[in-house]
């Protein structure tokens, strides 16, 4: 009796986020495409950039905002803990220059503290926009999300995409898609569901109310998350704005580009760990139906580990359900894994084509396999603290 229990736990457990992750795409399936108009500004603006030895790349990311208009002194460029020559090319530009030298508290959050505390004594503006240092946004873009904040008096996240180009290799064009399904394609079934988005860190825009009296300055890997999570529970939940869209790039080097993902799929996995807990607890005293959803939405695992994981447990189900002869769990787990993978190849196929062929999504298992370490990394030997992501010149 107690192991027919268990299976149905596991089996519940394992389909909870596959249904969640389904209906996201499901929604999104049937979402009309929006258009971008232009618009003029309806409100003040500065946007904050934290930077970390970033010389190689930071002229191309600030000339070109301040090629598409945006006047140099409304960019603050934090310097965090820099031995290059980031603040010098950043200053040569035009750019409100701020040096922050602390060995001991490293991390984005930190300098983005640093940059909010040093406009908490200027004057303040109406809105403020936080973009990394390797990203492209238009100019279009930013005002779509400056003007939604303005209206909505909400935080605003736009599309984040990685691009992908010709001589990208398939572990990046699958991460590409992952990354898609992530940052576009479940956003725009939450914010339709009125639910808060997650953070991504790059292209978020706060009205200053709501992040002024916000502690950012921790040194939490995915700060950007936990930003998203502080601002829901005081009362401002993000939104999406699904127009604009800021751009990435991959790092051209292998040891950087495992970092990254390391970094962020650790990070995402102690927030689980931590945070949806306690978002559940909230949802309950509160009645808040919005807080149920963030910590459903933040208790989907990155996309390769919730593969891996279903999988497995779908492998184990059959075989105590052979030796019990039972198998109700493991039907109700195989009709959420089908459910899930109708769902994301009927995304692939209009949204991810440009990432991969048909053949290379069905190698997606492969991929899977090849992040084991990472999550054995996880349990056995963890990345705690924020590291840099190292990255070449923008050609």
């Amino acid at each position: 009796m107690w192991l027919n229990l268990l299976m149905m736990f596991v089996a519940i457990l394992m389909s909870i986020p596959l249904l969640v992750i389904a209906i996201e795409l499901f929604i999104t399936l049937f979402s009309n495409t929006a258009t971008m108009l232009p618009v003029e500004f309806k409100g003040s603006y500065k946007i904050l950039l934290p930077a970390h030895n970033e010389g190689a790349i930071i002229t191309k990311t600030l000339g070109d905002l301040i090629t598409s208009s945006v006047s140099a002194d409304s960019i603050i460029v934090v310097a965090d803990n820099c031995t290059d020559n980031t603040a010098e090319i950043a200053r040569n530009l035009g750019c409100v220059v701020l040096e922050r030298f602390d060995q001991e508290h490293r991390g984005k959050g930190y300098a983005l503290d640093y940059g909010i505390t040093y406009l908490k004594e200027q004057s303040h503006p109406d809105v403020l926009i936080i973009l990394d240092a390797d990203c492209e946004i238009n100019n279009d873009s930013l005002r779509l999300m400056v003007n939604l904040a303005v209206d909505k008096e909400k935080p605003v996240q736009v599309k984040n995409i990685m691009r992908v180009v010709n001589k990208t290799s398939l572990s990046q064009r699958v991460a590409g898609f992952a990354w898609l399904v992530k940052n576009k394609i479940r956003p725009i079934a939450v914010n339709r569901l009125g639910l808060p988005v997650t953070l991504t860190g790059t292209g978020m825009v706060f009205p200053w109310h709501v992040i002024a009296d916000i502690n950012v300055a921790h040194g939490n890997i995915v700060e950007d998350m936990q930003l998203g999570i502080d601002c829901t529970l005081k009362g401002f939940p993000p939104i999406f704005c699904q127009q604009a869209v800021v751009y990435s790039d991959f790092p051209e080097q292998v040891e950087a580009e495992q970092s990254q993902r390391t970094r962020w799929e650790h990070g995402h996995l102690l927030t689980i760990v931590q945070q949806v807990p306690k978002l559940l607890k909230h949802a309950v005293l509160k009645r808040d139906w919005r807080l149920l959803g963030l910590a459903l939405d933040i208790g989907v695992p990155p996309l390769s580990l919730l593969v891996l994981l279903s999988f497995s447990s779908v492998f184990l189900l059959a075989i105590i359900g052979y030796w019990v002869g039972s198998y109700y769990a493991l039907l109700l787990l195989l009709s959420s894994v089908s459910l899930f993978t109708v769902m994301l190849v009927a995304t692939w196929w209009q949204s991810g084509r440009d990432y991969l062929t048909l053949k290379e999504l069905a190698s997606i298992p492969i991929y899977v396999v090849s992040k084991l370490s990472v999550y054995v990394a996880f349990v056995f030997k963890r990345q705690k603290n924020w590291v840099r992501t190292s990255r070449e010149s923008k050609k």
